[in-house]
């Protein structure tokens, strides 16, 4: 089956909001969920309840409602090492969790991110909860991080604009003045030259 318009463009903006991976039959569901029945001549507000319905759906599935479910992901390639007063959980473990956490609270980490961040997580806790506040914390202590660093490019970026149109700004008003003073000393140059032959002319005709 074809693509259609009301596919392509709820993709590319789901795109933009880096959310990707939906396949056909999502975006077959979606338009019957909003009502689009001519997916080729959707309206705008169609396009937007689609966006909403797949964003909706895909953070749905990615929620974790309850103890059991964090059990799940902690076990799923190991058995947990329950000792008296904590919870010791593996490297794997540790990149399961941060992972899932990461995609629920919508942010988007790689390979290298998730195991930097693994390498400042505890292995061991007293309990699950315990577990999981600290990597949402370190989590978006990380993020806060790049943003900041993002903050700072575009800070330095703006800065060295900024300072670059003062310079050549500057320069061009100087450049001005310049051009200005030459031709004022043109002018009086011109000025006197035509006073001295004004004079020298008039002492001629007297003399005649």
């Amino acid at each position: 089956m074809a693509t259609t318009k009301f596919q392509n463009n709820v993709r590319t903006r789901l795109y933009k909001k880096n959310y990707q991976g939906f396949s056909q039959s999502d975006f077959l569901e979606a338009a019957k969920n909003i009502g689009c029945d001519d997916l080729d001549n959707p309206t705008h507000e169609q396009i937007k309840a689609g966006v909403q319905y797949l964003i909706d759906r895909h953070n749905q599935s990615l929620k974790i409602s309850d103890s059991e479910n964090l059990t799940e992901v902690l076990t799923e390639s190991e058995t947990i090492q329950e000792t008296e007063n904590s919870t010791a959980i593996t490297n794997q473990q540790k990149e399961q969790l941060i992972t899932v956490q990461a995609q629920s609270m919508g942010i988007e980490l790689t390979e290298t991110e998730i195991t930097d961040i693994s390498q400042t997580v505890s292995d061991s806790f007293t309990d699950f909860v315990s577990a999981v506040e600290t990597i949402n914390s370190l989590i978006k202590d990380y993020a806060q991080s790049k943003f900041d660093s993002i903050e700072q490019q575009i800070d330095a970026s703006n800065n060295n604009l900024r300072d670059y149109i003062d310079k050549r700004t500057t320069s061009l008003q100087r450049k001005s003045v310049e051009g200005a003073v030459t031709t004022k000393e043109m002018l009086e140059q011109k000025s006197s030259s035509l006073k001295s032959f004004s004079k020298s002319l008039s002492a001629t005709f007297k003399t005649q």
